[in-house]
């Protein structure tokens, strides 16, 4: 577990020094801000477990609950991208960034381009969707209407409905962080007797 945690800091660090390089906080502040606490958090208990003499024994509990906050907060950000994209624009479908989970399961990111008071946007969406969603309700070159947020303009949804997924996310991640705190809260004492 240990080892994870080290290469997700890593991995969060080259993200969030990408974030700051390309100022994408400016157009993308939420989602940036989760990269943040996810680079910190990993950072902090990859410390911690280097700086303790039994700290290894702390990733674990201490893991539990950044995944949950992970959780918790991919599901926020999906309400919170509900919230504020409420501009409607025609958009033209280009094409589709995937990204890959656990065994051999990929989701869609639509990219699409608009124009906005005038200065032009090439973005993608917050939303994913499924390869068969996407083959079935969108063609390249067609134009659909999209929903923005005014503030950024380069943040944008296809859809305002909540999914599933998104309520699943945040119950889970409040299950897993609860379930973290406890543990922590009974692992910590039985450390410091050590």
């Amino acid at each position: 577990m240990a080892v994870l945690i080290y290469i997700l800091t890593i991995v969060f660090g080259i993200v969030c020094f990408r974030i700051i390089r390309t100022k994408r906080y400016k157009i993308m502040p939420f989602i940036s801000l989760i990269m943040f606490i996810c680079f910190i958090s990993c950072g902090f208990i990859s410390i911690l477990s280097i700086a303790l003499p039994y700290g290894k024994l702390a990733v674990y509990p201490l893991g539990i609950t950044l995944f949950g906050l992970i959780c918790i907060l991919i599901g926020g950000n999906d309400l919170y991208s509900l919230l504020r994209c409420r501009e409607k624009v025609d958009g033209v479908y280009c094409d589709y960034n995937t990204y890959y989970g656990g065994n051999g399961i990929s989701t869609q990111a639509p990219v699409f381009e608009y124009t906005y008071n005038g200065t032009y946007y090439r973005e993608q969406t917050t939303q994913n969707i499924s390869h068969k969603q996407l083959n079935q309700h969108m063609t390249q070159g067609n134009v659909y209407k999209i929903y923005l947020d005014p503030k950024h303009p380069a943040v944008f949804i296809l859809n305002k409905k909540i999914k599933a997924g998104t309520i699943i996310s945040i119950v889970l991640g409040l299950f897993i962080f609860t379930y973290g705190i406890d543990f922590l809260l009974k692992f910590f004492p039985v450390l410091l007797e050590r």
